[in-house]
């Protein structure tokens, strides 16, 4: 019945949105409806290497401030966290895969990269019924033998906010908040406590500024939808 009722109030937020000269996008994703204003920015914030004890932290930052993401997963955490996969999914954040074993993917063989790759899809299947669509390579390191070797769309970013490298949580919200433009993708990293406060500082500056915050595979059909309003 409330998810009846929530689906309504959407419906009326569009028709009466429809009227003015900015339509909203509407996107359903895990049965979430979500609703982007295309007059305003969006930015994805991705995080790599996960789960860990801090992700269960991140998505309730997340889900309090209206936010959503993609979480790039090490196929091996992914039974000790199926719970917190389980939250990620049905918040509507995006799940893609980050390999099983983090190896360093363009050295491996070809079936090497694939075992690595199918192993993830297998376990996410197995134990979330979610099947990724995305893959981001380890090490952000691409080449023709990884391309061929999925069919899976390579994922890299915009904007590195350095969190696996600088210690303090306020440089690495300094440095995203410094960087992030309209339509970019951040790469941040949920295994530091260091990240999950930065999420803190990094969140509410960029909703200060109008920045909704969308899954990576949402913020290409948002650019989509903002170019073809354009032309």
């Amino acid at each position: 019945m409330f998810k009846k009722l929530f689906i309504i109030l959407i419906c009326c937020i569009f028709l009466t949105a429809c009227n003015q000269k900015t339509k909203p996008i509407v996107l359903n994703t895990n049965e979430t409806v979500k609703v982007i204003d295309p007059s305003l920015p969006v930015v994805a914030l991705t995080f790599d290497d996960g789960p860990s004890k801090y992700t269960k932290e991140i998505l309730e930052l997340l889900k309090e401030n209206d936010a959503y993401a993609t979480f790039f997963v090490v196929g091996n955490k992914v039974e000790a966290y199926s719970n917190t996969i389980n939250i990620m999914i049905k918040n509507g954040n995006e799940v893609g895969n980050h390999s099983y074993s983090h190896k360093w993917l363009s050295r491996l063989s070809n079936n090497s990269i694939k075992e690595e790759i199918n192993l993830t899809q297998n376990i996410l299947k197995s134990t979330a019924n979610y099947t990724p669509t995305l893959l981001r390579p380890t090490y952000g390191s691409v080449n023709k033998k990884l391309r061929g070797s999925t069919d899976l769309k390579i994922v890299l970013w915009d904007v590195d906010t350095k969190d696996w490298k600088l210690k303090s949580s306020e440089a690495i919200a300094k440095r995203a908040l410094g960087s992030i433009q309209d339509g970019d993708i951040v790469l941040m990293h949920d295994i530091y406590e260091r990240s999950l406060n930065a999420l803190k500082i990094i969140i509410p500056a960029l909703k200060e500024k109008g920045y909704q915050f969308v899954t990576v595979s949402e913020l290409k059909e948002i650019n989509l939808i903002k170019q073809k309003m354009k032309e």
